[in-house]
């Protein structure tokens, strides 16, 4: 075992057990509930996402239970994975010190480290994005396995997120745009990898066309929270909020590993194929947030291609004290964000007091729901897909709850409930509670359930239900 190969075990073991505490000390998220509520009922897309991330939180709740460690097992594994597959990506590209040099930004930026935490999508986008580069670079070296290994990986980063798609569309130009890699398109292999892609992709394909393409039309959707102010703006605050995703000293890093790529491009194939898994997500990216708030981590699978890109530059850079501080800067600002998060404290005061306030909330309404009816006769009627996916977390599922959002309809559809009684659940992060009006036909006086100060959740007995009018 040579020392990238020590080191690389060290940097897997220390930052695996640094997320598994971070595991066991977050408070389970909103989104992270809503892709558990996923999990009770599988299917093969659904209006947010593709079905990845629900088949993994099933997959491991069903083997460990549904404790919040054990939702997010497979992220936790899966960042371990992605940071053997980045050493190995930058290993085959630049040698075993690039490799352990790419480990290790991989594990100390705070993007990258916090999606091997979260129970989400990125976790297996990123793991599957890392797999399919270094199998495509593997592919067009020229192993003809590597080929429909690298289309079926591709097709599971589009089954973890649709944004998956830039990922072939750049490799894609990569193999276009090189000698190397024109060279295959007179052999079956780059054929046989689409082929391999498309069987993969073909169950979501075809839940989307019966399905009136749900997953599709709600990626083009605006919510209220991201819509546009000024497309300078929106620019401006994208940019600027990178130097937290990625650490303000680690994303200056990225970005000189972007620049000296540039530099290298027309003599070295190593950085073309590194650019090419980077600027078209970068553009798009950008261009996204022109049109609206764009979401800063959307930025982490083409800056993984930056990480390698940096390490395989790192000793041309002067001076290399201050890239050593850069990293030891940017681990401390990931551990501070993760302590942050997992302790309660001032700065996350609401944080955890709304966490802590989530089994209280289902104590009361599993006592108003036996109040108002036998079990299955009546249901809770929720505001948000975060304050119902929380609440059905809490109740581990045994109440019905009827949620106006995307595709919660599609196993609790309101319907059937037309005429009965429940409980309406009003939390204060949502709107007002007139955001349902006339949901019932009559309300009766609400229970509190204090979150915290000047804050509180109220549920009310309903009675009548008239249906939704929330469109």
């Amino acid at each position: 075992m040579d020392a990238s190969t020590r080191g690389l075990l060290a940097v897997i073991i220390v930052s695996t057990l640094i997320r598994t505490a971070a595991a066991f000390g977050v408070p389970i998220l909103d989104d992270e509930a809503h892709y558990w509520v996923w999990s009770r009922h599988l299917m093969w897309g659904y209006p947010d996402h593709p079905p990845m991330i629900a088949g993994l939180v099933a997959a491991s709740t069903r083997l460990l239970g549904d404790s919040v460690p054990a939702v997010r097992f497979f992220p936790l594994m899966l960042g371990a994975a992605s940071t053997l597959t980045i050493y190995a990506l930058a290993r085959g590209l630049f040698g075993p010190s690039a490799g352990l040099r790419a480990a290790v930004l991989f594990a100390i930026l705070p993007a990258f480290a916090v999606g091997g935490i979260i129970a989400a999508p990125d976790g297996p986008f990123g793991f599957f994005w890392l797999l399919a580069m270094l199998l495509m670079w593997e592919a067009t070296r020229g192993s003809r396995w590597a080929w429909p290994a690298a289309g079926a990986a591709i097709g599971l980063v589009i089954q973890s997120k649709l944004a998956g798609g830039a990922l072939a569309l750049s490799l894609a130009g990569f193999v276009l745009a090189t000698p190397s890699g024109r060279r295959w398109l007179s052999t079956p292999s780059p054929y046989l990898a689409v082929l391999a892609g498309a069987t993969v992709l073909a169950p979501l394909a075809w839940w989307n066309l019966t399905h009136g393409w749900a997953t599709i039309a709600r990626a083009g959707v605006i919510d209220p929270w991201i819509a546009p102010t000024t497309p300078l703006g929106n620019l401006a605050v994208y940019l600027g909020s990178q130097f937290l995703f990625f650490a303000p000293l680690g994303f200056a890093v990225l970005v000189a590993g972007l620049v000296g790529a540039a530099r290298r491009v027309r003599g070295d194939e190593r950085f073309a194929f590194l650019l090419w898994c980077t600027l078209p997500t970068l553009a798009l990216m950008v261009a996204g947030s022109l049109r609206a708030l764009a979401k800063p981590h959307y930025t982490g699978p083409a800056l993984m291609a930056a990480v390698v890109a940096a390490a395989g530059l790192w000793d041309t850079w002067r001076p290399q004290r201050a890239l050593r501080g850069a990293v030891v800067s940017s681990a401390a600002f990931t551990l501070a964000i993760v302590a942050l998060a997992g302790v309660p404290n001032p700065a996350l005061r609401l944080f955890h007091a709304e966490a802590q306030s989530w089994p209280r909330v289902a104590i009361e309404v599993t006592r108003l729901l036996k109040e108002q009816g036998p079990d299955g006769a009546v249901f809770v009627l929720a505001e948000t897909y975060q304050t119902g996916s929380q609440l059905i977390y809490a109740l581990r599922n045994s109440a019905p709850v009827v949620l106006p959002f995307r595709g919660f309809d599609l196993w609790e559809p309101p319907g059937p409930w037309l005429g009965r009684s429940g409980v309406y659940m009003h939390h204060p992060s949502a709107a007002p509670k007139d955001r349902l009006p006339d949901a019932f036909g009559r309300l009766g006086s609400p229970t509190v359930v204090p979150v915290a100060k000047d804050r509180e959740v109220l549920l009310y007995p309903g009675f009548g239900f008239r249906g939704l009018r929330w469109p």
